[in-house]
């Protein structure tokens, strides 16, 4: 059951099973196959261990904003909460101000990931099962129609991500397939995609990368892909919240290896001339088709 809603690829054999960057500051946590959750911090050579008898089949990670030092771990039978002490060893859509939902019966599967817009007026979601990534534009209503979820109705694709061949320095490769997780850096310019390989067909599990423009209409374009080591497949994936020269893309791997990838790049919100391009390698969906979504309220 873990498994099958873990954004991690393979969640049942990978030796990272849940990943979260702190939201304010260069410190992040890992749970590991054995349970266990560490602590890592930019500024200190000390690595908490985070340990439990509780603390079983951990799911996922989150730590309390505005906060420093408060964990969150999501385990098999409870939520634990940690305080640390740094200098310690140890498919539904709601609003969050009347906390009332829709239901969208006409999109078939669960929900499989979904990330937010930075400024909060954009959810891209996918449905398990579909190669395809759905994009809900969202508005602030006041008065009397406040309450309400206040999206578009209307789910658009905004990029197909079936399977395709193309030729690279390593030969023809397979790549495109379903979609496990997916990350918006803070920027709201870069989008990491993980898809689903199928060994029996060729195809390899990536991380696909996109620049993305939300204002003053939305944008989705391909950039490439990210290769691990030999036999190192992608698991999870996270940004780091506050890097200043772009974004900073975290990718914790199949082998164990926690790779730290930085994308350099002039924020589209400063004036600058020529813009460098990066070279696209996915296709992202020319047109786009709208999924209408009936609200049962």
């Amino acid at each position: 059951m873990i498994a099958a809603f873990s954004q991690a690829v393979d969640w049942a054999g990978c030796s990272v099973r849940a990943f979260a960057w702190h939201p304010h500051t260069s410190k992040f946590a890992v749970a590991l196959l054995d349970d266990s959750v560490r602590v890592y911090n930019s500024s200190s050579a000390t690595i908490p261990s985070l340990k439990h008898r509780l603390q079983r089949n951990v799911a996922a990670v989150a730590w309390k904003p505005l906060c420093a030092s408060i964990l969150a771990v999501a385990c098999q039978s409870c939520v634990l909460v940690w305080h640390l002490d740094p200098t310690s060893l140890s498919t539904r859509v709601w609003e969050a101000q009347m906390w009332t939902c829709e239901k969208w019966p006409t999109i078939k599967g669960r929900c499989q990931t979904g990330c937010w817009s930075p400024d909060g007026s954009r959810l891209l979601f996918t449905v398990l099962g579909e190669s395809v990534i759905y994009s809900l534009s969202f508005s602030e209503y006041r008065g009397e129609m406040q309450g309400q979820v206040g999206g578009s109705k209307t789910a658009s694709i905004v990029a197909a991500l079936s399977e395709t061949t193309f030729e690279t320095l390593y030969g023809e490769e397979r790549v495109g397939g379903m979609v496990q997780s997916m990350a918006w850096d803070p920027t709201g310019e870069r989008l990491a995609v993980i898809i689903r390989g199928d060994p029996s067909a060729g195809s390899q599990t990536v991380v696909a990368v996109f620049r993305t423009r939300n204002s003053p209409v939305f944008e989705l374009l391909p950039c490439g892909f990210l290769r691990g080591e030999q036999g190192a497949e992608p698991q999870l994936i996270a940004f780091h919240p506050c890097f200043e020269k772009g974004a900073l893309l975290t990718v914790c791997w199949s082998t164990g290896t926690i790779s730290h990838i930085p994308f350099f790049f002039l924020s589209a919100r400063v004036p600058y001339a020529s813009p460098s391009r990066s070279p696209a390698m996915l296709t992202a969906s020319a047109s786009v088709r709208e999924q209408p979504l009936f609200s049962e309220l």
